[in-house]
């Protein structure tokens, strides 16, 4: 975390130089508050993308509802290619949850143009947790003696539906929503909350330097950086999966102002310096291919609108 915001100050230099050389800046519309692993990776390709005859990206984070939701924003905005949303899986849970949703259908107003990666959720505790295991954890969920309390970014984002599919309805829990993953991330490391699904580019630091305790992930394949942890990802169990990240623009961009877009982004993600900035961070690289992304967006809101069906959840 502290080389992300390291990485943030660095940041308001070059997009003044970059402003200053003329080239006309594309905005970057983050739908959350600064600080999550949408920010990271925007962030820090928004140093990427700008180097000699690069074009510079200014990030704007988005976290209203309705109207002024980023993707709403996005989806208003001129198709020329130079205004982009980094949305991540959440947006998929947004648009299948009815009781919060305002009618945005993300497939007809926005048009996908590159996976970036995607990630895993960690199940992780504060270390004053009495548990070391998801089975523990669960029977203390379960149990009389102990409320346990679980942070999420938000109701109707992935690691709010994680949250609510794992915690049993007649738990003696909570689920304490906090504004966005940086704002429920601190109530975790400062001891105000028990446990939440991090996405796992912003638990490493945070279990390496032993303030967060892992107990699993939603990885339906280990991850090196992650190896030693079980999967809640099995054919036996129905729950979310991984978190992903991708660029969209508004629909009516027309498909040459897409294709240049995707491939100078393409292009940065190739970079070895990315490439290992996302290793280590266990982001694993997405399809380079847009209809892809399209359709893993179709195919998670479809997901997650039966799981939430099914559980009769109110998110």
């Amino acid at each position: 975390m502290r080389a992300f915001f390291c990485l943030f100050s660095l940041l308001l230099p070059v997009h003044e130089t970059a402003l200053a050389s003329g080239g006309p800046p594309a905005r970057v519309v983050v739908p959350t508050t600064p600080g999550g692993a949408a920010s990271l990776q925007a962030e820090y390709l928004a140093e990427a993308m700008w180097r000699p005859g690069g074009q510079a990206w200014i990030v704007d984070h988005r976290s209203g509802f309705g109207r002024e939701a980023g993707e709403a924003v996005v989806a208003r905005s001129p198709a020329d290619g130079q205004t982009l949303l980094l949305a991540s899986a959440s947006l998929a849970v947004r648009a299948a949850s009815p009781p919060t949703g305002s009618g945005f259908d993300p497939t007809r107003e926005l048009k996908p143009v590159i996976h970036l990666s995607s990630t895993p959720l960690v199940l992780a505790v504060h270390p004053a947790v009495p548990v070391t295991s998801l089975e523990q954890l669960l029977a203390l969920a379960r149990g009389q003696k102990y409320r346990l309390e679980v942070a999420a970014s938000s109701a109707a984002g992935l690691d709010g539906l994680a949250a609510a599919m794992l915690l049993p309805p007649v738990a003696a829990a909570r689920i304490s929503i906090r504004r966005g993953e940086s704002a429920a991330l601190r109530a975790l490391t400062g001891g105000q909350v028990d446990a939440m699904f991090v996405a796992a580019p912003l638990a490493v630091a945070h279990v390496a330097a032993g303030r967060l305790r892992p107990l699993a992930t939603t990885a339906a394949s280990r991850h090196p950086v992650l190896a030693a942890l079980p999967t809640l990802a099995n054919p036996s169990r129905d729950f979310v999966g991984n978190q992903w990240y991708g660029l969209f623009v508004p629909a009516g961009t027309a498909d040459e102002v897409v294709a240049d877009v995707h491939a100078r982004v393409r292009q940065t993600l190739r970079a070895e310096s990315v490439v290992s900035f996302f290793s280590d961070r266990a982001l694993v690289p997405g399809s380079d291919d847009p209809a892809a992304l399209g359709a893993l967006l179709r195919q998670d809101m479809a997901r997650y609108a039966a799981m939430i069906r099914r559980a009769g959840l109110v998110l």
